[in-house]
């Protein structure tokens, strides 16, 4: 018997629910695309029916519906900015590693 599957995203750019898949599917989840080629048929069907579609199992819904939150509004926390020990570069928290010499986030600065 097949998995029962919901609806986590839908929209009318097809970009950007590709890019929702992407972020799903690099959390090593499931995902399914539907729809993705009805635009052209807006008008004669609902166009809420033409828009692609990311869909996953049911059992995933909450863990893809948060990431899919993050992937558009961005994380909850923000983590602070940090120094660089090894050459003062300061960073935006957002960075794991100093962009400057490639130096890991010590961790005293690790994200929240």
């Amino acid at each position: 018997m097949a998995a029962v599957q919901v609806c986590v995203f839908r929209h009318p750019n097809v970009l950007l629910v590709s890019h929702v898949r992407n972020v799903i599917e690099n959390a090593g989840l499931s995902v399914t695309l539907r729809n993705l080629t009805l635009a052209g048929g807006a008008g004669e069907l609902p166009p809420d029916q033409c828009e692609a579609e990311v869909w996953v199992d049911a059992e995933i819904e909450a863990p893809a519906s948060e990431l899919v939150r993050e992937a558009l509004d961005g994380p909850a926390v923000v983590a602070p900015g940090w120094r660089c020990p090894g050459c003062a570069e300061q960073l935006e928290g957002v960075f794991d590693r100093c962009w400057q010499c490639g130096r890991e986030r010590p961790a005293e600065f690790a994200s929240i």
